[in-house]
């Protein structure tokens, strides 16, 4: 007797399931996700926090959280997580009524761009696996990750492949006429510079602090072209030259920007969804370095223009007081002729032409 009744009640029972689950399943459900940092550098680590409350009466058996996400924000392995080629994150957990589950996911930025890691689909499903309901969120969560400035040895080897007018090396060495103070002497420290003055005063050795050259400014011109072909996209050899010499660019303008020298960039490539080549004017604050990191994460390797072509554009509107390096894959005929209408309107150049050797 027991049996039956149990038998006749429970298709009523998986009915009235099913129509709850139909009707309430995902109601009340609340998916947050947020970023520890906004904006970080190269092999920086971020946290990645999911947030999911329950706020309805009914339980959910299994839900999947699952996004697409770049392969240049690495996940640490954690548990009840798979990561798919291509990018494809999914997580998998079950929620009770009235109840918040928060998640911490560690990410390491790899390499340089601009990431949004907001976008989420959730898949949820009912105990007995009758109903099924999906959930999309369409959240901007911007990630930007700046170029790293290259190591000191790696500048040192791209300096050697400088051609034309000292523009570098006379904005990133000191000059010995200009004297801006004094410091205490640390191991390397020539023994020129100890202020033997400043030592006897303060009863501890003192070297001579040099300032660098800042009478003029400087202009970085990047050219994001491969080649003087038409063919807008470089292949992934390419690329990495490009990378390379975004790198490098960042590198510069790190260092000069640091020692007091208005620094800009301009380039022939674009941000996604703009058609606009970059062009930051010459400046010298905090908010200016920034400012060039910002553009340099954001840069698509997708030109706008022929460099030959920005630089005639452009090249009346650069202030005379100006020096300019030139970066780029390539140096032709037309590039030269250009490189020759800057130096006769009074502009130092100094050209790097990256070339396969220095790419690692």
């Amino acid at each position: 007797m027991l049996f039956l009744q149990i038998a006749l009640a429970l298709p009523l029972l998986i009915l009235i399931e099913t129509i709850l689950f139909k009707r309430f399943l995902l109601k009340g459900v609340v998916y947050r996700r947020t970023i520890s940092e906004t904006s970080v550098f190269e092999g920086d680590k971020i946290s990645m926090i999911e947030d999911i409350e329950n706020n309805s009466f009914l339980p959910i058996a299994w839900m999947k959280a699952e996004s697409r996400i770049s392969p240049n924000l690495e996940f640490s392995a954690i548990k009840n997580m798979q990561v798919s080629q291509g990018g494809y994150h999914r997580s998998v957990f079950s929620i009770m009524p009235f109840y918040r589950l928060k998640r911490t996911h560690t990410v390491t930025c790899l390499k340089r761009g601009e990431y949004n890691v907001g976008n989420v689909t959730l898949t949820a499903g009912d105990i007995l696996g009758f109903v099924t309901k999906i959930l999309s969120y369409d959240n901007e969560v911007r990630l930007l990750v700046y170029p790293s400035p290259l190591s000191e040895n790696r500048m040192v080897e791209c300096y050697r492949s400088l051609q034309g007018d000292a523009v570098v090396r006379r904005f990133i060495n000191p000059d010995p006429f200009l004297v801006a103070g004094v410091r205490e002497y640390q191991a390397g420290d020539p023994v020129s510079s100890i202020s033997w003055k400043s030592t006897a005063r303060t009863n501890s050795l003192q070297v001579y602090k040099y300032d660098y050259s800042a009478d003029t400014k400087l202009l970085i011109l990047f050219n994001i072209d491969s080649s003087s072909s038409q063919d807008n996209y470089p292949n992934e050899r390419e690329c990495e030259k490009i990378e390379l010499g975004i790198h490098f660019c960042a590198s510069i303008i790190d260092k000069t920007i640091k020692q007091g020298i208005s620094t800009g960039f301009c380039c022939n490539g674009h941000f996604r969804d703009q058609k606009e080549i970059v062009n930051i004017p010459s400046r010298c604050s905090q908010i200016q370095l920034f400012t060039i990191f910002e553009a340099m994460a954001k840069l698509q390797l997708h030109r706008v223009l022929s460099f030959y072509t920005m630089i005639k554009n452009i090249k009346n509107t650069i202030p005379k007081d100006t020096d300019i390096l030139i970066v780029s894959l390539y140096n032709d005929e037309k590039i030269q002729e250009q490189v020759r209408e800057l130096k006769r309107s009074g502009h130092d150049v100094e050209t790097w032409i990256i070339s396969e050797s220095e790419v690692e």
